[in-house]
């Protein structure tokens, strides 16, 4: 049986984990972040990866901290 994490990771694309990366990146600077496109804030928020903050706007959760450590792993396995 597959993980949480390997479930998630099989459903995102590159786009959706660069989108993830922007959402760490507004959070870690504390700033806004940047509009993100609907059928992506509506995946990453599915598989629980952000969630509301302000204004409508979108923060990326633990889950989706822990997401982006997985697939940075892996993509360094890959080089």
């Amino acid at each position: 049986m597959r993980t949480t994490a390997e479930r998630v990771d099989s459903n995102l694309t590159a786009d959706d984990f660069d989108w993830l990366r922007k959402l760490k990146g507004a959070a870690d600077a504390k700033r806004d972040p940047p509009p993100i496109p609907t059928d992506i804030a509506a995946k990453l928020r599915t598989f629980g990866l952000a969630k509301p903050y302000r204004s409508g706007k979108l923060t990326i959760t633990s889950e989706g901290r822990d997401a982006l450590l997985e697939q940075d792993m892996r993509d360094a396995e890959d080089r």
